[in-house]
């Protein structure tokens, strides 16, 4: 069951502040205030779920986040007409650029509904451990929150509230340096650790739990390059068999049948038909929606969507190339793996997309593949039917992804010793998709690690998470390298099939990508979304260090 979209918020607290006369300083009775909030257990319930109800919006996980920020990576590809996500590939977005604006401000959004739990929660008679589980589900959440804000702006110096601000005063905070973020970071995750379940019950489905909050803390060490301390935490989710294990087929990790499935990990709840809205979008409003923009923003022309990003040429050409397994009778009479089939839709795969023969579904354009991960690509039309949003619920994190990191820190802290138990934990996700094995023999530490780099968590995890592949190349130190790789290939589109162009095709007019990435990048400045204007010009403090 979705339960957490099936708590209707009516309400929710944000600060804003204002001068007025005393003319107009009366109370209105018929307006749920703070103070007249947080008596009593049921209150704390509703102000935890506004907490968790951020995580649907744009800025998060709801739109405009996980459908365009993959084109700043190697997996997506703009289409040629829209300003923004051609911004991201080409790294000309700056302070003013949408995303960076709309990311900052719903995370921060989630911060306050978390602080107003953990700060207000405490004072209410209610149970004792459901008061500490209500408290460790927010700070799980805040620490979720705060490392997204961590891991995309200002290289991690980003502004800190621990409380929830009064006053003007208290929301123009300057930036914290960056190690004061991640100790605040580790800490709230690690509360959570220490006092999250390890499941619930089928009508709770969608809370956090002692496996979100681990396998989070593994991410926030293993992208600070503290191996040792990530191989501890992976660990603990990977020997629990138990809890998680790899589903049978890649495809339920990605629709609405096989949701809270058993190796997934933390997911964010969505619906298409509670609180459908008027407007499509995530909203808190009357207009809103429980749903994402994904369905729209990624189908193709013939039904309905927009397709404003794609599969990345490369990404395309990758899936092409996966060699299945031929003693694997699912591949039998299959043109692509089934990986590939689960993740993306080509025009000469053999399937139904949209209930059209997939060849039928677009693929103009330059257009040579189109996204089929949580889009709702058995119906007949995904933008202009009843509902234009998509319920199936995105997965943050599933056991795959904790398999492909642990198997990395195994490399880095062991060298050739660990290539045998990460090619085991390879060849479990291999196999589930139908495709051949790894012989550990033919790898050593390093050339296993590149299989990682640039086949195993590529074709596994695009598009999936918070922004995971650009994270992925900024922690190996790969964006420039991968940048000029990439675009130094040239294909070609022949009857709507991409493949590498050759020297046959001298004189051919050829399609290449990541041309002004590769000369535009520079770390210091590309690598993590500057503070938005919105903030630099109304936070006097910006650019002062803070006590906290």
């Amino acid at each position: 069951m979705k339960y957490i979209s099936k708590i209707v918020l009516g309400f929710f607290f944000t600060a804003t502040l204002f001068s007025c006369s005393d003319y107009f300083d009366v109370d209105n009775p018929n307006t749920i205030t703070e103070d007249s909030f947080w008596q009593n257990g049921e209150d704390a319930f509703k102000g935890l779920m506004a907490s968790y109800s951020a995580l649907q919006h744009s800025g998060s996980m709801g739109g405009t986040s996980t459908t365009n920020l993959p084109v700043r990576s190697d997996t997506g590809r703009p289409n040629n007409w829209n300003a923004g996500a051609q911004a991201l590939q080409k790294l000309s977005f700056n302070d003013n650029t949408n995303v960076v604006k709309e990311k900052w401000s719903d995370l921060y959004t989630g911060i306050l509904r978390t602080n107003q739990v953990i700060n207000n929660v405490p004072d209410i008679e209610m149970d004792e451990e459901e008061k500490t589980l209500f408290i460790a589900e927010a700070r799980f959440l805040r620490g979720l929150y705060y490392y997204w804000l961590f891991s995309t702006y200002n290289h991690g110096n980003i502004i800190v509230h621990l409380t929830v601000p009064n006053s003007k005063e208290d929301f123009a905070k300057p930036l914290s340096d960056r190690e004061e973020v991640l100790a605040i970071i580790i800490e709230d995750l690690k509360f959570a650790q220490e006092n999250l379940p390890e499941t619930w019950e089928d009508n709770m489905l969608g809370r956090a739990t002692w496996g979100a909050a681990t396998s989070v803390l593994g991410q926030v060490y293993i992208n600070e390059h503290e191996y040792q301390l990530a191989h501890d935490e992976f660990k603990k989710v990977v020997d629990r068999t138990d809890l998680y294990q790899l589903t049978p087929e890649i495809s339920w990790n990605f629709d609405i049948e096989h949701e809270f499935n058993s190796e997934s990990i933390f997911e964010v709840v969505f619906s298409a038909v509670q609180k459908a809205g008027s407007s499509g979008y995530v909203d808190d409003g009357p207009t809103g929606s429980e749903g994402t923009t994904r369905a729209r923003t990624l189908a193709p022309g013939p039904a309905g969507g927009w397709r404003i990003v794609m599969p990345s040429y490369w990404m395309t050409m990758q899936f092409r190339e996966e060699e299945m397994d031929p003693n694997d009778s699912r591949n039998e009479g299959r043109a692509f793996s089934l990986r590939a089939e689960a993740s993306i839709a080509m025009a000469d795969d053999g399937t139904t997309f949209y209930q059209k023969e997939v060849a039928t579904a677009g693929f103009n354009n330059n257009e040579a593949s189109y996204l089929r991960k949580y889009q709702n690509h058995w119906n007949d039309n995904d933008g202009l039917g009843q509902i234009a949003n998509s319920g199936i619920n995105e997965r943050v994190i599933r056991l795959a992804d904790v398999y492909l990191l642990y198997a990395e820190c195994l490399l880095q802290l062991n060298g050739d010793a660990g290539v045998n138990e990460s090619v085991r934990l390879i060849n479990l996700i291999r196999a589930r998709s139908g495709v051949v094995q790894l012989d550990p023999i033919e790898y050593s530490s390093r050339s296993l690690m590149e299989h990682i780099m640039w086949t195993e968590r590529p074709l596994e995890l695009m598009f999936e998470g918070h922004d995971t592949r650009w994270v992925d190349l900024r922690r190996w130190d790969k964006i420039q390298e991968q940048y000029d790789r990439l675009s130094d290939l040239e294909f070609i589109i022949e009857e709507k099939v991409l493949r590498y162009a050759t020297f046959d095709d001298l004189g051919v007019t050829t399609l290449k990508e990541y041309g002004e990435g590769s000369d535009a990048y520079t770390p210091d400045t590309h690598n993590y979304f500057p503070i938005p204007v919105d903030e630099t010009l109304t936070n006097p403090n910006i650019g002062e260090s803070s006590s906290n």
